[in-house]
């Protein structure tokens, strides 16, 4: 029974040196700071295969260009092993802007600028309060609330400029009461 104990495992540790490829590993080549389709030409080289995780926005940089490699560059792996990377995104970041209606001018001037919109446009309407937001805009539409638009874009913002008065000419007479009112008794009942 011993003897074919020690065989067996024998067998098995020899399989798995076998199935793991235990020893057999290539070094991953350098691919940060390419563009995907010139590392994608490299990892295939090398009996990669990559796959695209993720995307950052970067004001600076180009566009597309790999941000992050994993695992790191050198590290020794398997033939067809994954590399996941990391890229710069092609596109502009989105921002939701809230819903700033009724707020006031400073309220809503600091969720703009803690949002990244430092360039915005104050114009001032007649309203009969001061320093109330009436809307805010974006290429001359009005934002509806959670619009997505470009960080740092130019945001227009319309304040209310207060002082307005109603016209007093308009009849506001209240009818009087007639003080003559009968309360039924089985009301209070």
């Amino acid at each position: 029974m011993a003897i074919i104990l020690v065989v067996v495992i024998a067998i098995t540790l020899f399989a798995l040196d076998l199935y793991t490829k235990h020893g057999e590993s290539i070094k991953v080549p350098p691919v940060k700071g390419m563009q995907v389709e010139d590392a994608a030409k490299i990892l295939e080289g090398a009996n990669l295969e990559y796959e695209i995780i993720d995307s950052l926005y970067q004001s600076e940089g180009v566009p597309g260009v790999i941000l992050e490699q994993i695992p790191k560059e050198e590290s020794n792996v398997k033939k067809g092993r994954t590399i996941l990377l990391v890229i710069k995104a092609k596109g502009l970041q989105m921002i939701p802007v809230p819903e700033l209606k009724d707020f006031s001018f400073r309220q809503a001037e600091a969720q703009l600028n803690s949002l990244g919109f430092k360039n915005l446009v104050v114009q001032e309407v007649p309203s009969a309060y001061a320093g109330i937001v009436v809307s805010v805009s974006y290429k001359g539409q009005e934002l509806t609330p959670n619009q997505k638009v470009p960080k740092g874009s130019s945001l227009k913002i319309t304040v209310g400029a207060g002082g307005q008065t109603f016209d007093d000419s308009i009849n506001t007479e209240i009818p009087a009461l007639s003080e003559d009112i009968e309360i039924e008794e089985s009301f209070f009942e």
